[in-house]
């Protein structure tokens, strides 16, 4: 039944092309995909049993044939079983129905994987198994007239699918880059503008499915053990299918970061084909890599199965999730944007902070005596109405708090306040306030950075991996994040080159002193270590580890101060500084400005003082330039040596281009 089946299908085929000569290169021009060639390269050579196998079903084998070698070298094909670069990237055994476990990953031939799909195609188990592949045969070869409604575990095909910007979380390095996560859910309709206002996410939405993809790490892995395997692909990963409200508890409410959902403008074959697509990865397992095949590389990887965005072609060895959404806004396809809206999706701290500024100050004070005593009775003075407000805010304050520590009396003391609110009559006072807008990060920079700065008597050449500048504009002011930097520089006088700095690490989380709400973190920190030239003796690559405790305090949203007490051990003599640090930081559109001083102190060496202002200028997205003025206060001695004193000031300019 099944070859005679084919047999008509391919009969079908050859008097199309017959009565149709360019039917072949309409029929596989699809999602901006340019017209195929009929060459043949040798990934695709056939065996003898494959070309029998075709030969016997139909009569114009040829005709056929070449059809069938033009569907398989189609980037859709190729995308939809993870094919690239002339290997298959899956690793689990059941998803292909070629594998062989003997052959090698290169080995894999999408042409065979194609008779084979199309072999099964009468398979009501197999076709269940690959929708999105039967699908786009389907669109392909209409004459297989497959049969997708009779598969009842299915998705809703027709939903709309969003990517998820999940902001970066400075207390896990792992997840200092950002999180990508994809979210299916029923269509809107809406797709006449590209930002929306900010609501909470309804209960249909926390009910709605996403797509997380991840490592599947052993329990108790240490976390060197975890850095190692990453870094190296000992890990294998896939996606993990769960309702959206999992994710929201994990990244809104415990680890509180801010997302920012982008809705996909597709067409209605095209969101069929991605919803389908995603339930096919399910089963597949891939080699995890943290800096490339992580999250951002194979969540944006899927929008290449429907677009001609090229999200994965990345030069350099590492990928950051931002990278995806970079590709969406530059994306021009010539016609409608990918992005139809994009939607701000607050953490449970933002929304409470944002809430809370705009309570009236009466209520503020007695909200935040409650928090301190826990003493309900202060309420007893506000009137009803005001009440019920600072018991909703109160409850969902609590809330927040059990996500961070939930404990039998923090439970307790949430009951109790759901008794005396049950009492007062309905409100939706704390619903009306409403968070602002926050644009994403996704319109600053990109995340790799390449800069040159020249002075007077030098040039300096610098990369860096991963960068999260806040001087850049879409950034957080109040976080620093800067992983693996290396400089050289060029002495005029000299005539050589030399590594002046290596940082592998820098990270800063400046928290608000003059925050209103009570409880809420107040000590910033900051973390950096790398090698470097050290200026108390003039040896260079020096390696080192500093840390600093302070407080800051925030001017708005456009300025902030902050100081910090460091400690920094090294391998010179006497392996330890100590120092204090001050910095004022200001930003607005295109303009940005930074005054740091930093001061440290070595047990019979001295003590160095350095002063510098930055100011930048955005010139476009991915391009700035900065003067930057540095006052270096050196006084040295060398245990019973005489001091020596240096005082230097020294003017730059830089260019600092991301990409």
């Amino acid at each position: 039944m099944q070859r005679i089946f084919i047999l008509m299908a391919f009969l079908s085929v050859s008097n199309s092309y017959a009565a149709q000569p360019d039917l072949l290169e309409s029929t596989l021009t699809v999602a901006n995909e340019p017209a195929l060639v009929t060459s043949i390269d040798a990934n695709n050579t056939k065996s003898n049993k494959d070309v029998q196998t075709i030969s016997t079903l139909n009569k114009k084998p040829d005709r056929n044939t070449q059809k069938l070698e033009l569907l398989a070298k189609h980037s859709q094909w190729q995308h939809l079983l993870f094919y690239k670069n002339g290997k298959a990237e899956v690793i689990s055994p059941n998803f292909y129905l070629t594998h062989d476990k003997r052959q090698s990953k290169k080995d894999f031939n999408p042409y065979k994987e194609l008779i084979a799909t199309i072999e099964q195609a009468d398979a009501k188990s197999v076709v269940c198994q690959y929708p999105a592949r039967y699908l786009w045969l389907s669109h392909h070869l209409p004459e297989l007239n497959i049969n997708l409604k009779d598969c009842s575990q299915l998705p809703d095909p027709n939903q709309e699918i969003s990517l998820i910007l999940v902001s970066n979380y400075l207390k896990n390095p792992a997840s200092s880059f950002g999180h990508v996560l994809v979210k299916t859910s029923k269509a809107t309709g809406s797709k006449d503008s590209t930002t929306n206002e900010v609501r909470e996410l309804s209960s249909e939405d926390l009910l709605n499915n996403s797509y997380n993809f991840g490592a599947r790490i052993p329990a108790n892995e240490n976390g060197a053990m975890y850095a190692i395997k990453g870094l190296f692909g000992l890990y294998d990963a896939g996606f993990s299918e769960t309702e959206f409200f999992k994710q929201d508890a994990v990244y809104s409410k415990n680890e509180q970061r801010d997302m920012w959902e982008y809705v996909l403008n597709l067409e209605a074959f095209e969101t069929q084909l991605l919803n389908y697509h995603l339930y096919e990865a399910k089963s597949a397992r891939f080699d995890y890599y943290f800096i490339k095949q992580n999250c951002g590389y194979r969540s944006g990887e899927i929008l290449e199965l429907i677009s001609d965005v090229k999200t994965t072609e990345r030069i350099g060895p590492w990928y950051a999730p931002d990278y995806v959404f970079d590709q969406l806004f530059e994306h021009d396809s010539g016609t409608e944007p990918l992005v139809a809206s994009v939607r701000y999706l607050p953490s449970e701290q933002t929304q409470l902070r944002e809430k809370f500024v705009q309570l009236p100050k009466p209520i503020q004070n007695i909200i935040n005596g409650v928090i301190r005593t826990e003493d309900t009775a202060l309420l007893t003075t506000l009137n009803t109405d005001d009440r019920a407000l600072a018991l909703d805010f109160l409850i969902l304050h609590r809330t927040y708090k059990i996500s961070q520590d939930n404990t039998p009396e923090q439970q307790a003391f949430k009951n109790e306040l759901l008794s005396q609110r049950f009492v007062l009559p309905a409100s939706n006072g704390l619903a009306q306030l409403a968070v602002p807008n926050k644009a994403s990060p996704a319109l600053s920079n990109k995340t790799t950075q390449t800069k040159v700065i020249l002075s007077e008597d030098r040039v300096e050449v610098g990369l860096s991996l991963f960068v999260k500048d806040p001087l850049n504009a879409y950034t957080d002011i109040d976080k620093r994040f800067e992983a693996v930097q290396a400089s050289l520089g060029y002495d005029f006088g000299d005539s050589k080159w030399t590594l002046t700095d290596f940082v592998f690490l820098d990270m800063q989380q400046i928290e608000d002193l003059r925050q209103p709400l009570s409880g809420e973190p107040k000590l910033s920190w900051q973390l950096k270590t790398g090698a470097r030239t050290d200026l108390f003796t003039g040896n260079t690559h020096s390696p080192y580890a500093q840390g600093g405790i302070g407080v800051g305090a925030k001017f708005g949203k456009h300025m902030l101060g902050y100081g910090m007490v460091n400690a920094t051990v090294h391998d010179q003599d006497r392996h330890a500084d100590i120092g204090v640090e001050f910095g004022l930081r200001a930003k607005y559109n295109k303009q940005s400005a930074e005054l740091s001083y930093i001061a440290s102190k070595r047990e019979n060496r001295g003590s160095i003082a350095l002063t510098k202002l930055t100011l930048r200028q955005q010139l476009s997205k991915n391009n700035d330039a900065r003067i930057i003025v540095t006052h270096a206060n050196i006084v040295t001695h060398a245990n019973n040596d005489a001091l020596s004193d240096s005082d230097d000031t020294n003017a730059s300019v830089a260019w600092h281009h991301y990409w």
